[in-house]
C-alpha cells in the first residue's frame, strides 16, 4: 500500500466548481511515478486499459489530495481521497491494467471529426500520456454533445465512469486524428457514450463512458425527462454495440 499526497491547484477546477475529470488522471499518474520511485511498482510497464470510477465531486480545498495505491496482479488500483475530521473520503478510483496491447478494427458506420494534436499533448517520450488521451476523449464527447443535442449541454450531466483501452501510442502528427463518438445506450438517468481515436488506418484508443444526469442547482444526480431521454435515444446508431 502506497500513499502519495498532492496539493490541489486552482487550475484543477472546472466550470462546475469540481476537480476536472482529467485531473484525476494526472493525480493518479503522479502517484504511480512515486510508486516506481519507491520500488513498489516496476518501471516501464505498459498501460492496456484504464478505468476511472467517480464516486462524488471533489471541490478545491487546502487539504492535499491523498492517492492510495496498491498492485493487484496486473492491476494498479488507486483511490483518490481527502482526509478530514470525519475520516478519509474517497472521491474516485482509478484502475490501470498493465500488459500487452492488441489491435482493433476501425468502425466505418459512424461519422468522424478531425481532432488536431498540440505539441504539449505529448510527453518527454514523444507520445500522449494516459491523462492526455482521456482529455482528447473528453474533447470528442463535448464536441459531439454540443453539436448533436439541441437542448442538453455539458453541465446537465457528469461522468460516472470512464474506461479507455489503449491500442497504440499517439505520437506527433501534423494531420488531425480522426475522432468518432456515438451514444450506445440510454437509461432513465444515464447514458453510455463510446468513442474512438484513429489515424485513419488503425485504432489508437477506444473509450466507453457512462454519463449521469446532473442538476447544477442542487449538485445532485437527476433522471432525464421524457423529451431528454427521447432526444438521446434518437442519437443511438442502429448498429450501436
Amino acid at each position: 500500500m502506497h500513499e502519495h499526497h498532492i496539493p490541489m491547484r486552482w487550475a484543477d477546477i472546472d466550470s462546475l466548481d469540481h476537480v476536472n475529470n482529467v485531473v484525476y488522471l494526472t493525480y493518479a499518474a503522479e502517484a504511480r511515478a512515486a510508486m516506481v520511485a519507491a520500488d513498489e511498482l516496476a518501471d516501464g510497464l505498459t498501460a492496456v486499459t484504464m478505468t476511472v470510477r467517480f464516486v462524488r465531486p471533489l471541490r478545491l480545498g487546502r487539504r492535499p489530495v491523498v492517492v492510495v495505491g496498491e498492485v493487484d496482479g496486473d492491476d494498479v488500483v488507486q483511490r483518490i481521497a481527502l482526509d478530514g475530521e470525519a475520516g478519509r473520503t474517497v472521491f474516485a478510483e482509478v484502475t490501470t491494467r498493465m500488459g500487452e496491447r492488441s489491435p482493433a478494427a476501425l468502425r466505418d458506420d459512424v461519422p468522424t471529426t478531425p481532432l488536431s494534436l498540440r505539441r504539449d499533448d505529448l510527453g518527454p517520450g514523444g507520445h500522449a500520456s494516459s491523462a492526455k488521451v482521456f482529455e482528447l476523449f473528453q474533447e470528442t464527447r463535448v464536441l459531439h454533445i454540443s453539436t448533436a443535442l439541441s437542448s442538453m449541454r455539458p453541465g446537465r450531466f457528469v461522468v460516472g465512469t470512464s474506461a479507455v483501452t489503449f491500442r497504440d501510442d499517439i505520437g506527433w502528427r501534423p494531420e488531425p486524428l480522426r475522432a468518432s463518438a456515438w451514444i450506445s445506450r440510454v437509461g432513465n438517468g444515464s447514458f453510455e457514450m463510446r468513442s474512438e481515436l484513429s489515424d485513419g488506418r488503425a485504432v489508437l484508443a477506444e473509450s466507453t463512458t457512462t454519463l449521469v444526469g446532473f442538476d447544477p442547482a442542487t449538485q445532485t444526480s437527476k433522471s432525464f425527462d421524457d423529451a431528454e431521454r427521447q432526444q438521446l435515444r434518437d442519437l443511438v446508431p442502429v448498429s450501436a454495440s
